[in-house]
This record gives structure tokens, sequence and C-alpha cells, in this order.
């Protein structure tokens, strides 16, 4: 039988370990090797997560699958959670794929597919990928936010003006290079002496040109700095879903007060917080 295989990592760790792409087509290889079927064409997707379906080389498999020519009568994976971590996904696409008559091997997870006990080991095994995939991620967020709580950075950009160190394991913020500090003062001031984000970015890049610093300022770097309470010395995390750009409801924010030295004084955030306020009314 023709055969062609899926191969997928996530991450660069996963890359590093088990699961890396050599080590998925050793093992899948071998099981073919075993079953006497023979490999005619290999699709690989790296960095590339299966909790959606979206990625090139799978669906460019899945394209080929649905040609009336294809060359080949099944999909070997080294794992089904190769294949998809989605549920949703493993139903609809081996649904899609048995029209073509196409069934997707594993060759360390052996099932028969065809029968009624193979598809239900399948299924118990995709539903445990996905369970799997779940726990981790609220595992993770569970510590994420326990850690934000206590006041420790946890991950992301480091906001300018700081810099990070590690106390008793953990990450946490410091003020940074003296002129940082006094540019984020500047920001603040200008903005309470009336002050727009356009004017305050051209006052900071001649700032930034007296200091040798490469930074190139924008208003909406500017606007940016000045909506955050970082500064105070207040910690905020989950502010916005991760890869989106829009915030989240505030009462979804973590916020932990007084979590690291506050570069500016809260009479300082509200002087330029009254002045923004009252250019937004009157424009």
């Amino acid at each position: 039988m023709n055969v062609v295989t899926y191969l997928r990592v996530s991450s660069k760790q996963q890359s590093e370990r088990e699961l890396s792409i050599p080590a998925q087509r050793e093992a899948i290889q071998r099981y073919a090797d075993q079953k006497g079927w023979t490999i005619v064409e290999e699709f690989v997707d790296e960095s590339k997560s299966a909790k959606t379906a979206d990625r090139p080389a799978f669906q460019q498999m899945i394209a080929k699958a649905k040609q009336p020519q294809k060359n080949f009568q099944a999909i070997l994976v080294h794992k089904f959670d190769r294949f998809s971590r989605s549920r949703e996904d493993h139903i609809i696409y081996k649904a899609l794929l048995r029209k073509q008559g196409i069934f997707v091997y594993s060759a360390t997870e052996q099932t028969e597919p065809d029968t009624p006990h193979g598809m239900l080991l399948e299924g118990m095994l995709e539903v445990i990928s996905e369970f799997y995939n779940l726990n981790l991620k609220n595992e993770t967020l569970k510590g994420m936010k326990e850690n934000a709580s206590r006041g420790f950075h946890c991950g992301g950009r480091i906001p300018y003006g700081y810099r990070t160190i590690v106390v008793d394991g953990h990450v946490t913020l410091i003020p940074g290079e003296r002129h940082e500090v006094e540019a984020i003062h500047l920001i603040f001031q200008l903005a309470a002496d009336g002050m727009g984000g356009k004017k305050i970015a051209h006052i900071l890049n001649e700032y930034s040109l007296a200091h040798a610093d490469d930074r190139r300022w924008s208003p909406s770097s500017v606007l940016s700095i000045l909506g955050n309470q970082v500064y105070l010395g207040h910690r905020i995390w989950n502010k916005r879903t991760k890869g989106m750009t829009q915030f989240k409801d505030e009462d979804e924010w973590i916020i932990t007060p007084n979590s690291h030295p506050p570069l500016i004084s809260q009479q300082q955030w509200d002087s330029a917080h009254t002045e923004l306020q009252r250019r937004k009314k009157s424009k």
C-alpha cells in the first residue's frame, strides 16, 4: 500500500526532544517497513499548533487526498495528536478522508480505523489528547495567575524604563538606565503641560539623540506609556488574549499594586491624565 506521512512539531522545545521531526520520521519509516507499505510523499509542519487545522502542509495533504488521481491510500503519523489535538478536526477531516477511501494510521498507537473496536480506541486516544492539551493550558494559566498576583513578571515585553532581575527564582522589575527613567518622567511632565503624543514624541527623539539612545519614538508609543499603570509600580496581567490587540474587560485583569518600584508618583499620573482627558473632550 502506498502511504504519505505527516510530521509536525509545535515548538522549538519539541523539535529538540523525542518529538523532533527526525525522530518521528524514523519511527514512521520503521513502522511502514514492518507493514510493507511504501512512503510516496512526506508533509511537514514545523512550529505549528495542532489546535487548528490552518497548517500549510496539512492543508496541502488534504487537498491531494481529494484529488481523483491520488497515488496513496493512507496517511501515516507518529501519534494521532500530530494529526490534530482538536477532537472536532479529527472528526471532520477523517470523515472527509474516509469518503476518499483514505484512513489515518499511527505508528505508535496501533488501531484498526476501519473496524468498530479500532474506531472506538482511536476516538478515546483523540479525546485524551484534547483533554491533556486543555488541562495543560489551564494549569499553565493557573501558575501564571499565581505569579502575577504575587507581583512577579509573567513574561512578555519588558516595559521601557525597567529591566529584570531574578529574586528567589522569580523574575521581577527594577528601574533601568537613568536616561530611560528620566524619559518616563519627561513624558508624564509634558503630558501634564498639555502636550499631545505627536509633540511629545518629537521632543523625545531629540532627547534620545542627546543621550546616544537609538530608540525612535512615535505618538502611539508615547500614549501607550501614558496609559500603562506599570509605571505606578502596579503589575497588570491578562489585559488581552494572546495574539489579540483588543483589551479584555477590566474585571478580568489581574492587578497587583506595589509589585515593583514605581517610576512616577500618583500625583504625576493624575496630572498627566487630567490633561489628557481635557484634550480628549476638547477634540
